[in-house]
């Protein structure tokens, strides 16, 4: 589902840069990367991790995942459609369809939680339930920044669509993130979590949700934004420190390590440049317009990154076929491991300098993106290799 998601926010983002759907922009490969792909992301890991920290099964288990999942890709795609068609009816249904998933996600983990024996890192899952609960409050501020734009209310609109991002992007993606990193950094180092980092983790936690909060009444009173931002960054540290304590022990050398602490490296830089932009801003069309700026930075130097490092990561474990094949996988997926990194960064970095010519900035996104591609070049590759593993052992007498 992630990947069929990602292949149709590139098909779009072609589609926008050769011409046909020019008009739309952004907006539409955008929504179809973070709604669609990240967002059906998140409500799978979401549940694993979740399961993982509770020891507990979830309520409905997978068959509920997979309701959950299907429904909220549907709630997508409606968007989409309701919105470039121009069908508020439609999108509304959509956003129905993630609110309600959202509230499902809510829901079942809530009751994993109530029943679980209290392990240690338990509190950790209150990430996913402040992230849920954000993806919610985010659907419904999109939908009312797309009935104040129908209504030409243009400073309401912009006041909501402030809103809006900062809550899908700092915090539903964003809280998401650092509550998972908490646990998975150190298991793709594959070394111990520092003593401190869950508790550390859970007094963020407050922070981030107060940051957001806060960010996201910019529209009303653009100081908001640098005062948010603050208290985010506060609460991101909570994370962060303690990762970058066991990155300095166990460096990252993999190209799922560097692109982890990549795309955490582009979050907090957008994050910044959002407050400091809005504080300066003339007016709230003049803070929007900041956002503008930095979404592109956010939607692949952050999300699209956490995705391919996730994928690069998990890939080996969930093909199967016993460590060889893991080792197989891995050595596949990490070639060129650190040109790669550096290569496809270093590009988004140029592509989103609005001071430089538009053919350098556009040229350098094409190239960063054919580099990035290798992640699922890989995965396939990986595959092959794994199946051609099974296929010869299979043939043994």
């Amino acid at each position: 589902m992630v990947l069929a998601w990602l292949v149709v926010a590139a098909a779009l983002a072609v589609g926008v840069i050769g011409g046909p759907l020019a008009a739309w922009g952004t907006w539409l490969p955008l929504h179809a990367l973070l709604l669609g792909g990240i967002g059906s992301a998140i409500t799978i890991w979401s549940a694993h991790f979740a399961d993982t920290l509770l020891h507990r099964p979830a309520l409905g288990g997978a068959g509920l995942l997979d309701v959950r999942l299907h429904a909220h890709s549907l709630g997508a795609i409606a968007v989409l459609v309701g919105i470039t068609a121009g069908r508020p009816a439609v999108t509304l249904a959509g956003v129905t369809a993630v609110l309600a998933c959202a509230l499902l996600g809510v829901a079942a983990i809530g009751v994993q939680y109530r029943r679980a024996l209290a392990p240690r890192m338990a509190p950790l899952v209150f990430h996913y339930l402040a992230a849920l609960s954000l993806l919610g409050i985010g659907a419904v501020l999109g939908y009312l920044t797309s009935w104040a734009d129908r209504r030409g209310t243009a400073a309401l609109a912009d006041t909501y669509y402030l809103a809006h991002t900062t809550t899908m992007l700092l915090g539903f993606v964003g809280i998401t993130v650092l509550g998972t990193l908490t646990v998975l950094w150190p298991t793709m180092l594959r070394t111990r979590m520092e003593p401190t980092a869950a508790r550390w983790a859970t007094r963020g936690l407050p922070l981030l949700v107060a940051g957001v909060a806060i960010t996201a009444c910019a529209g009303l009173w653009r100081m908001a934004a640098g005062i948010g931002v603050v208290v985010y960054l506060i609460g991101a540290a909570a994370v962060v420190l303690p990762a970058a304590v066991t990155a300095r022990r166990v460096p990252p050398t993999s190209f799922a390590t560097m692109s982890a602490a990549a795309s955490v490296g582009w979050l907090l830089a957008c994050v910044g440049y959002i407050g400091t932009g809005i504080v300066l801003a003339d007016d709230v069309a003049a803070a929007r317009e900041v956002i503008h700026t930095v979404r592109v930075a956010l939607g692949a130097g952050f999300a699209l990154q956490i995705v391919a490092a996730a994928l690069s990561y998990l890939t080996p474990v969930m093909l199967g076929g016993g460590p060889a094949a893991a080792r197989a996988a891995n050595a596949i997926l990490d070639r060129a491991a650190a040109w790669r990194v550096v290569t496809a960064n270093g590009c988004l970095l140029i592509a989103v300098a609005q001071i430089l010519p538009e053919a350098v900035r556009l040229a350098a996104a094409v190239v960063g993106a054919a580099v990035a591609g290798y992640v699922p070049v890989g995965i396939a590759l990986a595959l092959r290799r794994v199946l051609r593993g099974e296929k010869h052992e299979g043939g043994r007498p």
